[in-house]
Order: structure tokens, then C-alpha cells, then sequence
């Protein structure tokens, strides 16, 4: 039995797909806060469940029975998504599950220059001193952030350090990956790296575009306060504001540089490329 949460969002819904291509949706529970949500996939045979990171009471229930459970790290500030990660581990100890697995991110440490590194980097430690098997992987930026929408109307991918290098991987390719590391055995204990086969500064990126689409797109740097003052104009919370930023920073740093192999290896084929994302009608 699977039990995953965060089935509702982007990155679950896919996972949840890649399941029901390789075992019987019947093995599998979907968890959500609002499992209404998910309810298409209630109707091809998954079980799904309430399961809400604020609401730790119901966790244990949710995990009882499972040999694995999947946390997807969710997206409150730093002191709360903490405080949730630690509370599902938590509940997966006392359930008695076989494993948690643990969607982290790409240079997980404190040291990191993106605020969210931090979060990982504790739910990272607090799993492994758990006592309960784990399998950590390291996702690092997914190729549908790119803003494509922007560049296509403007002909500019307009950010702070478009110099930095970046390993992209599709949504798709993590959810494969995922699916891999829930089914299969022999993952316990192990910290996979999760990137595209190549990394890419947003300069490559642009030439790209420019092939894909026809038309002439180009990277402009723009200072960071700049771009932090454009994305809290767009309304967005000050905690996202300064994850966004900082992001930024640590690509300018190169820390989402570094390419492994893991990905390709756990899918089991080649991963789809920027050049084909790109391309993508």
C-alpha cells in the first residue's frame, strides 16, 4: 500500500498517473486537504484521504497500513512548513509505515542562498534521525518555470542572474522518477539528485526559443530589487517574494547547476530535453 499527499497539486496529479500505469490504483491511497479535488481519480479506483499538514491529528490515520507514504513538501513559510514536515514524519513513525519518501530540493543546506533550502535541509535531517526508512530526492527546478508566457509576449526572458546554470526537469520526468522510487525496492536510505541531463543558463535557454518559436528572444539581467519589487506589486506574499529572490541568487551562485544521472537511470529511458519541452505545441 502507497499513501501519498499533496495528490491534488501539480507535481501529486502526475505522480498519481505514474502509479496507475505500473501497479493497480486499488494499492495506492491519494491524500489532499480537500479530497474532492482529486475525485477523478476516485473514480478510477484510488482510494483518497484528507490529509492536511495542519491538522497532524489525522496524519497517522491516514498513514496507517502503508508500506510506503510519499510527503511532498508543501508551501507555507519556512517556520510552518517546518513545523508540518516534522509532524508528518511524526505521524509516519507512529503509523508503523516501511518508508517515507520525501520530496526535498536540489542543495538542500542551510548555507544556500534560496530560503527555502532550509526547510529541506531540517525535514532532510529530522526524517534520517526518525529511525524510519527513508528515500530522500532532490528535485531540482522544474522546466514548466520557466516563464514562457512573458517571453513570448515581450521576446525577453527578463530575471536576475541569467548567467547561473540550471538543470531542468519536466514535471513529468520527477512524477516518473517518484512513481519508480514508491514501487520498486532496493531505494532505502538513498539521497537521489533529480535533474535534467543538462543545465542551462537562461542566455541558452533564449537561443532556444529563438529556434523553437521563430522570432527573436533574448535574456535580460534585471537587479534583484527590481525583481523583488515586481513580485510584490503582483501581490505576491513577502515570504514568496524573498524565496523567488533568493532563488535567483543561487542560480547566479550555480547551485542548481549540477547534473546527475539519477533521474534517467530511475525512469528508465532518456528524459525529455529542454530543446523538446520548448518545442512543445
Amino acid at each position: 500500500m502507497i499513501v501519498t499527499t499533496g495528490a491534488s497539486g501539480q507535481l501529486g496529479r502526475l505522480v498519481a498517473s505514474a502509479l496507475a500505469d505500473r501497479l493497480s490504483p486499488a494499492n495506492v491511497t491519494l491524500g489532499a486537504r480537500d479530497p474532492g479535488k482529486i475525485a477523478d481519480f476516485a473514480a478510477k479506483g484510488f482510494k483518497t484521504a484528507a490529509v492536511d499538514f495542519n491538522r497532524p491529528e489525522g496524519l497517522a490515520t491516514a498513514f496507517a497500513g502503508a508500506d510506503t507514504v510519499l510527503i511532498i513538501s508543501g508551501d507555507a513559510p519556512n517556520d510552518i512548513r517546518v513545523r508540518q514536515h516534522r509532524a508528518a514524519i511524526d505521524a509516519a513513525k507512529t503509523a508503523g509505515v516501511g518508508r517515507v519518501v520525501y520530496t526535498s530540493f536540489t542543495n538542500a543546506t542551510p548555507a544556500s542562498l534560496f530560503p527555502f533550502a532550509a526547510i529541506h535541509a531540517d525535514s532532510e535531517a529530522y526524517l534520517k534521525a526518525s529511525g524510519v526508512p527513508y528515500t530522500i530526492l532532490r528535485n531540482n527546478q522544474y522546466a514548466e518555470n520557466l516563464t514562457l508566457a512573458a517571453a513570448k509576449q515581450s521576446g525577453e526572458l527578463a530575471l536576475p542572474g541569467i548567467s547561473g546554470k540550471v538543470a531542468y526537469i519536466t514535471r513529468a520526468d520527477l512524477a516518473a522518477a517518484t512513481a519508480a522510487v514508491l514501487i520498486e525496492p532496493g531505494h532505502d536510505g538513498r539521497v537521489y539528485e533529480l535533474t535534467g541531463a543538462e543545465a542551462l543558463t537562461l542566455i541558452e535557454v533564449a537561443d532556444l526559443l529563438t529556434k523553437a518559436w521563430a522570432t527573436p528572444v533574448r535574456a535580460r539581467e534585471v537587479p534583484l530589487g527590481d525583481y523583488g519589487s515586481a513580485l510584490a506589486e503582483r501581490g505576491l506574499p513577502p515570504y514568496v517574494v524573498e524565496a523567488l529572490v533568493g532563488l535567483r541568487q543561487a542560480v547566479a551562485a550555480g547551485e542548481c547547476a549540477t547534473v546527475s544521472d539519477d533521474a534517467r537511470r530511475l525512469v528508465g529511458r532518456p528524459l525529455e530535453t529542454v530543446r523538446a519541452f520548448l518545442a512543445r505545441p
